[in-house]
C-alpha cells in the first residue's frame, strides 16, 4: 500500500539542512520541527534525522545546556553542493563524459556564470606564475 503524506526517502533531511542553512543561528529541534514543510513529523523523529547527519558530520550538535540542545550545518548549502558534485565525479571513471553531459545540460544564466568563475580563477593562474 502507498502512503500519499509520506516524505520520500532523504527529503526529510534535505528539509532539515534547508532549515539551518536558512538561519545564521544554530536551532533546536523543536524549532526545526515546526519549519518542517508538509506533514509535521514526530519530535523523536527529527532529533533521529538530526543525529545521523551528524554521525555523517553534516551537522554540529551544540549543548548550551543538558536541556537546551541546539544544532547547526557544518557547511554551507553551496559548499555540500560542491562536495557532493566533487564525491559524484570521484565515484566515476569517466570524469570527462560526466563534465561534459553536466555542461551540456546548463542553462544559459549558469554556462555564463562558470565562465566568469573560470575567467577569474584563469587570472589568479597565471599572475602566480
Amino acid at each position: 500500500m502507498i502512503v500519499a503524506n509520506r516524505r520520500a526517502w532523504g527529503e526529510l533531511e534535505r528539509d532539515i539542512l534547508r532549515r539551518l542553512w536558512a538561519h545564521a543561528a544554530p536551532l533546536s529541534a523543536k524549532e526545526i520541527q515546526q519549519e518542517l514543510p508538509g506533514e509535521t513529523p514526530a519530535y523523536t523523529t527529527v532529533l533521529t534525522i538530526l543525529d545521523r547527519l551528524r554521525e555523517k558530520g553534516l551537522v554540529d550538535r551544540l549543548e548550551e545546556s543538558p536541556r537546551k540542545v541546539r544544532f547547526a550545518a557544518t557547511r554551507s548549502a553551496a559548499e555540500y553542493a560542491s562536495d557532493s558534485m566533487h564525491d559524484a565525479l570521484d565515484a566515476l571513471d569517466d570524469r570527462n563524459a560526466a563534465l561534459l553531459k553536466f555542461a551540456g545540460n546548463l542553462a544559459d544564466d549558469d554556462v555564463a556564470l562558470l565562465q566568469q568563475a573560470l575567467a577569474k580563477r584563469a587570472g589568479r593562474t597565471s599572475s602566480r606564475r
